[in-house]
């Protein structure tokens, strides 16, 4: 009987990878679930639309909620603030998720939008640095091919008041086939929106999926005035890099085999010519390299191993600055469903997270590939 064998490689292309970044047009309804088959496994926040003639600033309250087969509960929270002034200017803040004892939440990322100009700044409070690009027109997104696509529905749940404001609400439901993710049954996540026409955002958003428990992002401290326009600027003590937009990482690759110890698998260094925007790029700038150290292999789907296949699927991966894989997109397609599989897979992955000039942890971009090799 041929022995099937998953190699798994991180692989630093020469290859143009467009970054996902939420949109910055005026929104005139609730967001709505991305219909690509691919859930977020966690909530970053809420979407600020870039509108004019409606400043505000508020707190947006997230937290996490899993609760394991025994009955045990793993919560965890953080908060963002956000900001937009009357130009439609934005601003939105990332910290790190924490449980209920860790404290105050580390302030990661401050995204800024100016929409007059369409430049986006990426502000890194920890290693002072400022990434900077003006945004190209959004390109329509497609799902990739083995990618599984759930049956959505959209309904209307009613009306409410939130912080003063009538909302609207509104529930989308996204079912996937029994056997579309390797599941035995259907299965089925649930989001709620609750949009503030008045605003032109959502209040609350509350997300139910079995995978991942419930997460949950909430509008509170909401001031309907004009923000400071300190809010918008870049401080004199931030280095500004100017980025030309989402071009390119750079080359080097490493490969394990099957049955390889998790902590022999580490990362390249990749050269210094190319990053994608607002990321930091291992290897450049003082930026260490992170190095997988909980990496598991995804198994072949059936028809991948009634074909006897032997390829690769690429995937770009963002390591966060606590070693989590986040906003991953296939970048090269095998088929058979493979890519999926690797997404499912890369996402349970853990790392130590690559460090900045300063020592600090932070976020960088990486691609993956996962190589399913029969032996």
């Amino acid at each position: 009987m041929k022995r099937f064998a998953q190699a798994v490689s991180v692989l630093i292309l020469a290859i143009g990878i467009p970054l996902r970044s939420s949109s910055q047009t005026a929104d005139s309804g609730p967001a709505s679930v991305s219909d690509e088959g691919r859930v977020a496994e966690s909530m970053s926040g809420e979407h600020i639309p870039a509108v004019g003639g409606l400043p505000f600033s508020a707190k947006v309250e997230l937290e996490a909620v899993n609760q394991l087969k025994d009955g045990t509960q793993i919560a965890h929270k953080t908060y963002n603030l956000v900001a937009r002034d009357s130009a439609g200017r934005t601003r939105s803040e990332r910290r790190n998720w924490i449980t209920a004892e860790d404290g105050e939440p580390k302030l990661t990322r401050v995204e800024l939008y100016d929409p007059s100009t369409r430049t986006r700044t990426d502000l890194f409070p920890l290693t002072k640095l400022a990434r900077q690009w003006v945004l190209a027109a959004q390109a329509e997104t497609t799902a990739a091919a083995g990618t599984a696509k759930p049956e959505t529905r959209k309904d209307e749940i009613g009306t409410d008041t939130m912080l003063g404001l009538p909302v609207r609400g509104v529930r989308v439901t996204q079912t996937y086939a029994t056997g579309a993710l390797g599941n035995d049954r259907p299965l089925t996540i649930v989001t709620e929106y609750w949009y503030a026409a008045e605003l032109r955002i959502d209040l609350l958003t509350k997300r139910t999926d079995p995978r991942y428990g419930v997460q949950t992002a909430r509008v509170t401290e909401l001031q309907r005035e004009e923000p400071d326009a300190a809010l918008f600027a870049i401080g004199q003590e931030y280095k500004v890099v100017h980025e030309a937009g989402p071009t390119q990482v750079a080359q080097g690759s490493v490969a394990t085999e099957e049955n390889t110890s998790a902590r022999d698998i580490k990362i390249a260094a990749p050269a210094s010519n190319g990053a994608l925007a607002g990321i930091a790029r291992p290897g450049v700038g003082g930026v260490t390299v992170p190095a997988c150290v909980y990496c598991p292999s995804p198994n072949f789907t059936e028809e991948a191993r009634a074909a006897k296949f032997n390829g690769s699927v690429v995937l770009q991966v963002v390591v966060t600055a606590d070693g989590r894989a986040e906003n991953i997109s296939v970048v090269r397609k095998a088929g058979y469903g493979l890519e999926q599989n690797a997404i499912e897979t890369v996402k349970k992955w853990q790392f130590r997270p690559a460090k900045g000039p300063d020592g600090n942890p932070v976020a960088t971009v990486v691609p993956i590939e996962v190589t399913f090799r029969i032996k």
